[in-house]
């Protein structure tokens, strides 16, 4: 089911697509609305909405202003509005954010913390 959603997603919303054979190492900003297909390793943030799917792996710290998650976070992440972690996404790191959703069969080790 969540992959479907992941299908679901208009693209077209998204200034930035970062395709399953893109590979950057290295500290990742943008101001805008980014889909993460690929991998990153180091740092990534944005001023949007970061979606990352289900074959991406992100070994970064990350910053966002939402995030739905789909694939792999192996880092430590801080989000501004809410975070929504779909089946079967696997975190390891801490999270805060003041709104978190976790879809049952999501793995997260690491500790949270969610303020207003």
């Amino acid at each position: 089911m969540p992959i479907d959603e992941f299908n679901k997603i208009d693209e077209e919303y998204f200034t930035t697509t970062l395709e399953e054979d893109f590979y950057f190492e290295g500290d990742l900003k943008t101001e805008q609305s980014l889909i993460v297909k690929g991998i990153v390793k180091g740092t990534l943030q944005t001023s949007g909405l970061l979606v990352v799917g289900p074959n991406s792996t992100i070994t970064a710290d990350v910053r966002a202003k939402k995030l739905q998650c789909f694939g792999k976070i192996i880092g430590n992440i801080l989000v501004e509005d809410d975070v929504y972690f779909h089946s079967p996404s696997i975190i390891t790191g801490d999270v805060s954010a003041p709104e978190i959703t976790l879809e049952n069969g999501c793995i997260l080790n690491g500790r949270v913390t969610m303020k207003k």
